[in-house]
Formats: C-alpha cells, sequence, structure tokens
C-alpha cells in the first residue's frame, strides 16, 4: 500500500441530522483505497451546525447531501463560509463532489438555473439520463439508476453563467413527456475536477434495503406516496443492475480522476 495517504475531505451538509449517507462515503473510500493499494485518510467536517469548513490542503472533496432549503440559508454565516470555499476550490485543481444539497447551494451561489421547489417531494429509485459521454457514467446504461431525496430542483439553466465559468450540464432527470414540465438537472461538471449531482450516487442498496424496511420509514412513505411507489423502490432497490451499479461505480470513477 501506497506510503503518503491520499486526503480526504467530507462536508457533512446533515445539519446534526444522522445520515446513512456519510457512512456510505466512508464506505466508497475505504473500498476504493483497498481496491487501488492507495492509503486513504479522512475527515468530517459538520458545516451547518458546527460552522466547519476544511482548509485546501486535501486531496479529495466529498460535500453530501441534507435537509432543508438551499435558499433560504443564504444569509446564514455556515452557507457564507461554505459558498467562500466554492469559490476557492473552484479555482484550485482538486477533485470535488457535490451531492444534492450541495449540489443545490452551488448552482445558487453560481446562479447556474433556477433552484426551487418541486410541485411535489422526490424520493425513491429513479431512473437518470446522462446527456454526454463521461468517463463518470462508464459502465453505466442511459438511463441509470440511483436514489433520489429531494423537494428541491434546479431548471431553466443559465447559459451564459454556465460558459462564464467553464461548467456544462452532463445529467437530466427522467425523461417524462407526458408531463409538460421542464426537466430538472441532474449533473453539472463545473470545471475538470469538480463535479456535482442532484442524486445520491452513495447510496448503498445493502443499507437502503433494511432502512425503507423500517417501519417508520415505509408508514410514511406508505401514507405521503402510497404502497406503489414504496413497493417500486424496493423492487428496484433488489435489481443489481440498477442502484448497486451506480453505488460501485460512480464515486469510485470520480476518485480514479485523482490517478490520472
Amino acid at each position: 500500500m501506497s506510503m503518503t495517504p491520499i486526503q480526504v475531505a467530507i462536508l457533512d451538509m446533515n445539519d446534526g441530522n444522522p445520515n446513512m449517507g456519510i457512512d456510505c462515503l466512508i464506505d466508497i473510500i475505504t473500498s476504493w483505497g483497498d481496491q487501488k493499494n492507495k492509503a486513504i485518510q479522512y475527515q468530517v467536517f459538520d458545516v451547518r451546525k458546527k460552522g466547519e469548513i476544511p482548509s485546501l490542503d486535501f486531496d479529495i472533496y466529498l460535500s453530501s447531501g441534507g435537509p432543508g432549503s438551499p435558499i433560504e440559508s443564504s444569509k446564514e454565516h455556515w452557507d457564507l463560509n461554505y459558498t467562500q470555499w466554492l469559490d476557492q476550490i473552484l479555482g484550485s485543481n482538486k477533485l470535488v463532489l457535490l451531492i444534492c444539497h450541495s449540489f443545490q447551494i452551488a448552482c445558487r451561489h453560481f446562479n447556474l438555473g433556477n433552484v426551487c421547489l418541486r410541485k411535489s417531494k422526490q424520493i425513491g429509485v429513479l431512473p437518470v439520463h446522462f446527456i454526454e459521454e463521461n468517463p463518470l457514467f462508464e459502465g453505466l446504461q442511459d438511463p441509470f439508476y440511483a436514489l433520489e431525496s429531494r423537494s428541491y430542483q434546479i431548471i431553466e439553466p443559465h447559459d451564459e453563467n454556465l460558459k462564464k465559468i467553464g461548467a456544462k450540464i452532463i445529467a437530466l432527470e427522467k425523461h417524462r413527456p407526458e408531463v409538460p414540465l421542464e426537466r430538472a438537472l441532474m449533473g453539472i461538471q463545473f470545471s475538470p475536477f469538480m463535479y456535482g449531482v442532484q442524486f445520491h450516487p452513495e447510496g448503498d442498496p445493502k443499507k437502503l434495503i433494511p432502512y425503507f424496511n423500517r417501519s417508520d420509514v415505509k408508514d410514511h412513505m406508505i401514507t405521503e406516496f402510497g404502497i406503489a411507489k414504496w413497493q417500486n423502490t424496493m423492487d428496484l432497490l433488489d435489481r443489481p443492475a440498477t442502484i448497486q451499479t451506480t453505488y460501485q461505480t460512480f464515486i469510485p470513477h470520480f476518485l480514479d480522476n485523482l490517478l490520472k
């Protein structure tokens, strides 16, 4: 195993709430390090509850999803510190992945589209379409499947602002020709080193199956979305070619960029 550890900063955006996503990220980077024969050291930063922001001395930055509005926090101290970090990290050559809530805040901060509430909350395992070839999508079908849990979305992309920072859209939400609504942005490559996604590529079906089977989670989902939604989610979680493939490939391909 390599002597010099790869330093990974995990930015926890869960505002003090327990979330399996952080554990999933740790599992992924640990497994990737073992496969690549690389030593991994990681540190978790509580961005919202404790106002912690990592230095620019790490090799990789993974910024998680989290609850709440990505709009209403814009004047809060932690948000101002976080967006200042976004400005700094965008101009660096450090590897960065922004997930869900982090992605929404970045899109709001750089004014890359209309960050707004969805008509209804989205939750479950859903198809995502990539719109151009990218190494992160290697091994994935179009569409591929990923965990979604969001009340907000990014629509109406601002092309001039995307061009200004050298960003490009790489994925869109599922195609629904029967629904007269604009498809939301599901992925942006902000720079050669910085990516953001609206879905949860860290979602591990081995952890999600018992989670969605928990009586409180199951009852809440059925009450809010109906039994068919819960059954469809459980069915897709159990199919190896759906979320399991995304979990095994997307973030590992992202991490591979460090070795190029």
